[in-house]
């Protein structure tokens, strides 16, 4: 599987050759979408049971070394910080990532580490995984059954509720599947099956389409989408 922190570099890379997107697995960069996307492809990474070494120390490293890491989270930070602009407010947080993939050996040990178990510095890293991880649609599966109806569940998966945030997590997971060689053509058809029996409007995502559907309540827009994964997979069942 491949380190996250190798794909933001590459995103960050393209972003600052390019004087227009859209971009390299980004499109058009979005602070909600990026911060979901992390939170996605991590989630495939623990799915396959690779070991991360040292590259777990980033959070620890960005909130309590860097201190850039702010209690409302840095999309909001650093948009509210660029007046509304994605692009620059992206790229900020990417410049932290060249940043701590740049660190010495002893800078890593040094950053503080209160979890349980060994410090993840002096961990081998190691990029095969363990297991399979599930496919994306039976992540949504998953997610469906543990948030049921109940309100605000949905951000023990993602954080802050938001339509374009979970569209950044199933991206992430997705992205993170394909690099490493596995198959997920089933979300590829989920996809085909919206737009041909939802009536989808061609080319387009699912969250703006659902967000006008649901009176722009991310929560309920984020739900239909789930809702519909599982009556896909009820009526397009895997075989045995």
């Amino acid at each position: 599987m491949v380190p996250l922190w190798d794909v933001l570099s590459r995103i960050r890379q393209d972003l600052l050759t390019r004087t227009a997107g859209p971009y390299q697995h980004i499109g058009t960069p979005d602070v909600r979408w990026m911060t979901g996307f992390v939170q996605g492809y991590l989630e495939c990474l623990r799915a396959g049971g690779v070991q991360e070494g040292p590259g777990r120390l980033f959070g620890e490293w960005f909130r309590d070394v860097k201190k850039a890491w702010p209690a409302q989270g840095w999309g909001a930070a650093y948009l509210q910080e660029f007046h509304g602009d994605h692009t620059r407010a992206v790229l900020k947080y990417l410049d932290y990532v060249a940043e701590f993939r740049g660190l010495s050996e002893e800078a890593l040990a040094a950053i503080p580490w209160y979890a349980p178990g060994q410090h993840p510095a002096s961990v081998k890293a190691s990029w095969v995984p363990a297991h399979r991880p599930k496919t994306t649609v039976d992540l949504l599966l998953e997610i469906h059954r543990e948030v049921g109806d109940v309100p605000g569940r949905l951000g023990l998966f993602i954080g802050a509720v938001e339509a374009w945030r979970m569209a950044g997590f199933i991206d992430g997971y997705r992205l993170c599947l394909g690099l490493s060689g596995a198959r997920d053509e089933e979300y590829s058809r989920f996809e085909r099956w919206l737009h041909e029996a939802q009536a989808l409007p061609p080319g387009e995502r699912w969250p703006q389409p659902f967000l006008q559907a649901c009176g722009d309540d991310s929560e309920q827009a984020i739900q239909r989408l789930l809702g519909l994964a599982a009556e896909f997979r009820a009526a397009n069942p895997l075989p045995e």
